[in-house]
């Protein structure tokens, strides 16, 4: 295959996506046999995935290779019981299907021992939308006789892809003792809707002057994308049946990133606990071109593989430092429109967004069996445990964050690899599986109040640790890797 298609094609897949849940590390599955060890091939046995697990695997291949590996299918099945109140629950499934891997490594003649590989992979990606009315009649609003019309409406998407160009290289200085570096550019954009609405109409009244409705609104929305720059130095060493690696990655390092950012709280025809009416408010603003900036913490990997007669066994370990609270999106003058704020809401630096990311470890496992000199089997289990866990949904919450309903997950895989000419085949499936028990409510569209002064509920009711989640995801992989320099 001519270089230059080989880099158009690099370039190209830079347009594709793969899912998965943002707020946790180890999401990503590249669809190579490393993917069907569940990732546990920091010691050895990343293969043409070695740029990203441990460049110092880069060393190993000998001869240049292409592989792009393509995910025939996942299927996304996801349920949230209770979260908005009433017993209401809401699921979904869907089907998605893309490539997610593409890679490309050199042999330089004139550099002994040293390899170089190209690669573009999507390391994150969340594409998750959710709508949801509750309707319903109920008599809450004492000013007006009878019973009122109650609309409860929800509404949440978050469009996150994180995409990655990399180039590592690596250098053999034993037969047991490699060294790797490897440097990331990775493109954060993100899209997100964060909308919560209810509305309440007096039903004897509908066509009349005295039609009556109280309305409440909080709505967020985030347009922007941030880039930024990584660095990974990997090493390995091999003794007897072991091989041990480790591999630091650094903090990232931000050089642009910009967000346009909409946030609007309003009520109006709302009344106290007195049966005062409260004056309409509003609080609104909307700026464009926010400085945004999306980290990633210093991270440490330890990896061991042991070889004995035809099986392999693989483990690795990794954690991620703590990103104390930090500045992601910064609001800028001249501030909100603010009118009758009558909920307190704090309106200086308004569109403010902050994240924390927790200190997380995790761990994997895996197993090889050759079970011919052209079929192997491979399996795999790995912990992917959240560094932002969900923690309910708020109408007016400061300093603001980004909602994700993210809890800790666990993968499976199994798979094999087949060789034919000079052409590896890799197949299997993954099942993923995530679940949280008594969550706070995104919001309570049942029993509501007309207004709680002590937890500025407008509209709706108190909020409870009543919801769980629950997410399961099966995926069939498919790579080929296409070994060009070796013999046949």
């Amino acid at each position: 295959m001519p270089k230059k298609q080989i880099l158009f094609i690099l370039l190209l897949s830079i347009a594709f996506t793969s899912k998965s849940q943002t707020g946790r590390y180890w999401s990503n599955s590249f669809n190579t046999d490393a993917s069907l060890l569940s990732g546990a091939v920091v010691g050895g046995g990343s293969g043409i995935a070695a740029i990203f697990y441990n460049p110092a695997q880069i060393a190993d291949i000998d001869y240049q290779k292409f592989s792009i590996s393509a995910n025939i299918f996942s299927m996304y099945i996801f349920r949230y019981e209770n979260g908005l109140g009433g017993g209401n629950h809401y699921g979904d499934w869907n089907f998605q299907v893309q490539p997610r891997f593409v890679a490309f490594l050199l042999r330089p003649k004139n550099w002994t021992n040293t390899s170089i590989e190209l690669a573009s992979f999507t390391r994150d990606n969340v594409n998750t939308e959710l709508r949801s009315r509750t309707n319903k009649q109920l008599d809450f609003i004492d000013i007006t006789p009878g019973p009122e019309e109650y609309l409860g409406d929800y509404y949440y998407r978050m469009d996150y892809e994180d995409y990655w160009l990399s180039i590592g290289i690596a250098k053999k200085f034993s037969n047991n003792f490699s060294i790797g570096l490897s440097g990331y550019h990775s493109y954060i954009s993100i899209k997100y809707d964060y909308i919560i609405e209810a509305n309440a109409y007096n039903l004897d009244n509908q066509n009349t002057d005295e039609f009556y409705v109280a309305q409440f609104k909080n709505s967020q929305s985030i347009t922007g994308y941030t880039s930024r720059l990584l660095f990974k130095l990997g090493l390995k060493y091999e003794w007897n049946k072991w091989n041990f690696g480790l591999a630091i990655q650094s903090p990232s390092i931000k050089y642009a990133g910009e967000s346009n950012v909409y946030r609007e709280v309003s009520l109006q025809n709302v009344h106290n606990q007195n049966n005062e009416l409260i004056p309409n408010m509003l609080v609104s603003e909307y700026q464009e071109d926010l400085v945004t900036n999306f980290k990633d913490p210093f991270s440490i990997s330890f990896g061991a593989t042991f070889s004995h007669k035809t099986s392999s066994y693989y483990f690795t370990g990794e954690y991620f430092g703590k990103l104390d609270s930090y500045l992601n999106i910064k609001d800028m003058a001249p501030g909100p429109f603010v009118s009758n704020n009558q909920l307190s809401i704090r309106t200086d630096n308004w569109l403010d967004y902050y994240a924390q990311n927790n200190q997380v470890t995790n761990f994997a496992f895996g197993y090889r069996n050759i079970l011919t000199d052209k079929i192997e089997l491979m399996a795999g289990f790995r912990t992917d445990f959240s560094y932002d866990k969900y923690d309910g949904g708020y109408d007016n919450q400061y300093p603001s964050k980004i909602t994700t309903f993210s809890v800790d997950q666990y993968h499976t895989t199994i798979g094999g690899q087949f060789t034919i000419l000079k052409t590896d085949i890799i197949t299997g499936i993954q099942w993923s599986f995530a679940q949280g028990k008594n969550l706070r409510q995104v919001a309570n569209f049942s029993e509501p109040v007309e207004f709680s002064p002590s937890d500025r509920i407008v509209l709706q009711g108190h909020r409870n640790n009543s919801m769980n989640m629950r997410e399961n995801t099966l995926s069939l992989f498919l790579g080929f890797t296409y070994n060009i320099g070796q013999e046949k």
